[in-house]
């Protein structure tokens, strides 16, 4: 899903205040005029040169910085970055780091390049426990926001609550505008339509007390999105085409790509289909040329769906793997482990902010009861002062104890936890058989040395055959019971020989280790004769639902890694697909071998 941030968003006057200090002072200049905010910013760092206060400095800074993400503009974010950077090794400036952390993790979501929450944790890290009520405040929001943008909306949702609670103890309509838009996005991810469109009106609603109109405009494309899901197209059309008006007026790249492509879905939700194909291609096209690889992938997907319905069945192939190929060099164990580890870091200094609080409230009343203790009693003082020492330390370490054994257990839920969001990764939601993560996890576990086995591994690819006909005709809950039934035989069939799993839509994959050729041949058609014969719920109308195989041995010279190994049975399946469907086929390595 394509989300939209509305990244900077305060009321800044056309010209900027001399004495201003606040971190938030340009927000909605930068959304609304980045080129020109850019632009005033460089100049009044070369006026003031070393005469600027690091206040001061720092505002400039992060409002270029969030313009130059906003209009893409590297050399800006570069700049700005930089001189953070230079902040912080020079003044030491906490604060300095954080908004240099925070733009780089922005950047890397919104292009698809390296571990954008890791930084935005770090980030987070530095000005963790901040005195000042603003600056964690809006340290939370960034924080919230990195989760909102990466699509993590369970771990972005207590941060966005708290950022909205936060900004209204602050009396910041513009920040509770900004946090409520990322609770939209949150709820949206999770396909919570009717609770996301509300999220949204309610960001509306901040932003135009605040007078901000133009960002009443800006979340009115995230509205478009749910208003499309809840069958009012024409009303979104209309918020969508108003948005890119203003992004296009305002340089916003990423954001205008998000409107194109919402746009591309009214339209064709309004029976416009071969003009919404046509924008959708070329608002993919802009994406891939602008280089901002974490909107692309969405983008492709989309893409995917609406060629797939369009019969364009080649290139929904390629964009689905397209995808596929940028998202798995973003998604690592390594970056996830560290991911992990900063999180915890995160959590355990956010106890121990609550924990020094509690000290220091128990010293406070400490000293008042041994002002009191020496004015009532002189002669009894030191006696009394060592019977509450001894009372405080037992208190103490009692306190300790507590504290120590609660974050033993704390950590040990949280470990299984962790566990239990791992199965369930690894699980397909609708048919409870592996989901694409697990498959390709398991092949390259079987592929790590790739050594050539006798007798060799197997994969078997499978697709339903016109399976749109029975979501068309049935329903899609009716055609996800068809899935489910299929994949229960499916897992149940092959139990022993291999492993089923869904990748995708209506395509599922069967990797069977030292399988062979004739063996793997026999499966597959054991599988297809199996599903014709399966039992299909009363609502669908027709006898029985047929499948394509393609099959593919990893066999060392045509198929001598795993993308060669699924382009070969890719390539078998669709000569299945080709020569009549409801049938077996084998790759060309195969019968050549």
């Amino acid at each position: 899903m394509f989300i939209k941030c509305c990244l900077g968003s305060l009321l800044l006057s056309t010209v900027m205040p001399v004495a201003a200090t606040s971190i938030n002072t340009y927000r909605q200049r930068a959304a609304t005029d980045s080129h020109g905010l850019i632009a005033q910013v460089r100049q009044q760092l070369d006026r003031a040169a070393a005469d600027l206060r690091p206040a001061r400095e720092r505002a400039l800074l992060w409002g270029m910085g969030t313009a130059a993400i906003n209009s893409n503009d590297a050399a800006a974010l570069a700049e700005a970055t930089l001189r953070l950077d230079g902040l912080t090794g020079t003044a030491h400036d906490e604060v300095a780091a954080a908004e240099a952390g925070f733009l780089r993790a922005r950047h890397a979501i919104a292009n698809g390049i390296g571990d954008g929450v890791g930084e935005a944790l770090s980030a987070a890290n530095q000005v963790q426990g901040h005195a000042d009520p603003e600056l964690s405040a809006w340290a939370r929001f960034q924080l919230c926001d990195a989760y909102t943008l990466a699509e993590k909306p369970e771990k972005a949702m207590p941060l966005c609550r708290q950022a909205v609670a936060d900004y209204r103890g602050l009396g910041d309509l513009y920040g509770m505008g900004d946090a409520e838009n990322d609770v939209g996005l949150a709820l949206a991810t999770q396909d919570k339509v009717d609770a996301a469109a509300l999220a949204y009106r309610q960001s509306r609603h901040y932003f135009s007390e605040a007078k901000a109109d133009v960002l009443v405009v800006m979340v009115g494309d995230n509205l478009a999105q749910m208003y499309i899901k809840q069958g009012h197209a024409r009303a979104a059309l209309a918020l969508s085409q108003a948005s890119l008006k203003q992004e296009l007026a305002s340089g916003r790249i990423s954001d205008a790509l998000g409107s194109q492509t919402d746009i591309a879905h009214a339209l064709y939700e309004l029976g416009h289909h071969r003009e919404a194909y046509a924008r959708m291609r070329a608002a993919v096209a802009l994406a891939r040329k602008s280089a901002i690889n974490g909107v692309l992938i969405d983008m492709l997907r989309a893409e995917s769906r609406m060629a797939e319905r369009m019969g364009d069945l080649r290139q929904a192939l390629d964009d689905d793997r397209e995808a596929m190929q940028m998202e798995s060099k973003l998604d690592t164990p390594a970056l996830r482990a560290i991911e992990v580890r900063l999180e915890q870091r995160y959590a355990v200094r956010e106890k121990e902010l609550r924990i020094s609080e509690l000290e220091h409230v128990n010293k406070l009343n400490d000293l008042k009861l041994k002002a009191v203790q020496a004015d009532a009693a002189r002669r009894q003082a030191q006696q009394q002062r060592q019977r509450l020492v001894m009372v405080i330390i037992a208190v103490l370490v009692l306190a300790l104890l507590v504290v120590v054994a609660l974050l033993v257990l704390l950590l040990r839920a949280q470990s299984k936890y962790a566990a239990e969001l791992q199965t369930q990764a690894l699980r397909d939601a609708l048919t409870g058989i592996e989901n694409r993560r697990a498959f390709m996890q398991r092949a390259d576990t079987l592929l790590g040395g790739q050594a050539v086995t006798t007798p060799p591994h197997v994969l078997v690819l499978i697709d339903f055959d016109h399976f749109k006909r029975i979501n068309d005709s049935a329903g899609h809950a009716v055609g996800d019971r068809v899935l489910a039934v299929v994949a229960e035989y499916l897992d149940r069939a092959v139990h022993g020989a291999g492993h089923a799993a869904r990748i995708g839509g209506e395509e599922f994959a069967v990797l069977c280790p030292h399988l062979g050729a004739e063996a793997g041949m026999r499966l597959a058609e054991t599988l297809r004769a199996g599903v014709a014969a399966l039992p299909l719920p009363a609502a669908v109308d027709q006898p029985c639902v047929t499948i394509s195989i393609g099959v593919a041995l990893f066999e060392g010279r045509q198929c001598h890694d795993l993308s060669s190994w699924m382009r070969a049975a890719d390539q078998a399946l669709y000569a299945a697909k080709s020569h009549g469907r409801n049938r077996v086929v084998a790759s060309s390595a195969m019968t050549e071998a």
